[in-house]
């Protein structure tokens, strides 16, 4: 029997996640999250190839002996409460991973790890289930950051992190097929595991374990659950040391569970199309739209670039460029502008140990100024990434663009095509180019699969 009331939001959270099939999921959503897949499993690939991916992927194979969960772009075999720690890590690792706009969350890096550690575990999973329960993850983990929205990131907390854990935890669950009490206990116990400070972005590595901690965080909620070990009933609501009242400045409850089960928050999930901190991206498509029409445009003669943000933008990416590492490259503004402007690209070549440090490229970032904009802050949700970028020439020509909207975002979305063709750039410096389109195929065509085992399989090069 469940104690908390029956408005409680968790608690109707619990009852959703625990009644939702995979019929109840409309084909439009089961197509999208299959693109999410895709994009998820490519980023965590290519993390697999960076030093700290490999840093993790060794440290998991030695947090201890057991069976159940697969180090994707390894192989290696470890518990199932390890794997998530791992894997979630390598899909954030190179900031290319899906985003939520709204929640500021990036949901694929604690749902699908979270439900891909206990595919063996709970055995028999075909296709059907692993979609179902990624989905659960998908619309409770978004759900649960739109209450704060980019509030939590103006405190200093990392929304992907401390939201997410409840992404992870309702997919475990459902993986588990665990019932609506103990889905209350799995998200009451992975919740009050959140935790990831914003401090992180500015020279360590550990930004990219957030999410494997947060997905790890809720493959525990539900283990534990399932065992009878009971967690925060109203963590989502309750008025002292519940999640939303103490991550979120004014919190909408309304959000976790407005039109639950109608509207899928899974479908206003976005791709990244450059590999860097999403705040960064509608400033980079201003400036290529600037390049594009004026060609003459250079580093060489621009005086000055100004790039009008919101208040959170400055804060969280806006701040004077030091060369510490590639994660302050990537989530500095000024950088990722200023490599834009040099090299008129921006992929995964432009964030190397050897770029981030350019005599070039530091000079052309002390030339940009971003300046809080009240036109954005009044727009709320819609203008959170909204920028006007003003590009000033030495000859006082000058150049504008306004984008409120990323490319890739989903007012703005990646094409089918897209998001594929990033996956396969991504994907191919792991795996060969027949395993590749194996993968490609199966994640494709999900529901068709009798054994969801054989998605870690095939991330093995």
């Amino acid at each position: 029997m469940i104690a908390a009331p029956e408005n409680s939001p968790t608690r109707i959270l619990a009852e959703y996640v625990s009644a939702l099939s995979y019929r109840d999921i409309p084909e439009e959503v089961l197509s999208h999250v299959k693109l999410c897949l895709i994009d998820t499993l490519g980023c965590a690939l290519f993390g697999s190839t960076l030093p700290w991916g490999k840093i993790i992927t060794e440290f998991t194979k030695e947090l201890g002996k057991g069976k159940g969960g697969l180090i994707w772009g390894n192989g290696a075999e470890v518990p199932s409460t390890s794997a998530p720690l791992a894997n979630g890590t390598l899909v954030h690792s190179f900031e290319m991973d899906d985003l939520h706009r709204v929640g500021v969350i990036h949901p694929g890096a604690e749902a699908v790890p979270a439900a891909d550690a206990l595919v063996r575990h709970a055995g028999g999973v075909d296709g059907k289930r692993f979609l179902a329960a990624v989905v659960a993850g998908y619309e409770v983990g978004c759900r649960v950051a739109m209450t704060g929205g980019a509030s939590q990131l103006r405190r200093g907390f990392h929304p992907t992190a401390t939201s997410g854990t409840f992404a992870a935890g309702a997919a475990a669950a459902k993986m588990l097929r665990l019932n609506p009490l103990q889905t209350l206990h799995a998200l009451g116990i992975a919740g009050t595991q959140a935790a990831g400070l914003m401090a992180a972005q500015h020279s360590s590595m550990v930004k990219r374990m957030h999410p494997g901690r947060s997905a790890q965080a809720g493959v525990y909620g539900a283990l534990l659950a399932a065992k009878g070990f009971t967690g925060i009933e109203d963590i989502l609501e309750a008025p002292y040391g519940g999640f939303c009242s103490t991550f979120c400045d004014k919190p909408i409850l309304s959000h976790l569970t407005e039109r639950l089960g109608e509207r899928f928050e899974t479908l206003n999930v976005g791709f990244k199309p450059y590999p860097c901190c999403g705040s960064n991206h509608t400033s980079i498509d201003a400036l290529k739209k600037i390049l594009q029409k004026h060609p003459e445009v250079s580093a060489e003669n621009v005086e000055k670039i100004q790039i009008h943000a919101t208040r959170a933008t400055k804060l969280h990416v806006g701040w004077p460029y030091e060369p510490k590492s590639m994660t302050t490259a990537q989530m500095n503004l000024l950088y990722c502008v200023a490599i834009l402007l040099h090299d008129r690209d921006f992929f995964v070549d432009q964030v190397t140990e050897e770029s981030i440090r350019r005599p070039d490229v530091l000079k052309t970032t002390k030339k940009i100024a971003v300046i809080e904009d009240p036109e954005f802050e009044a727009m709320g949700d819609e203008g959170r990434h909204g920028v006007i970028l003003e590009v000033f020439l030495k000859d006082r020509r000058s150049y504008r663009e306004k984008v409120l909207h990323a490319k890739g975002s989903d007012k703005n979305p990646m094409t089918r095509d897209e998001v594929v063709k990033k996956f396969r750039l991504l994907a191919s410096h792991v795996l060969a180019p027949t395993k590749l389109e194996e993968l490609e195929d199966t994640l494709l065509s999900l529901e068709k699969i009798k054994d969801a085992s054989k998605i870690g399989n095939l991330l093995i090069p």
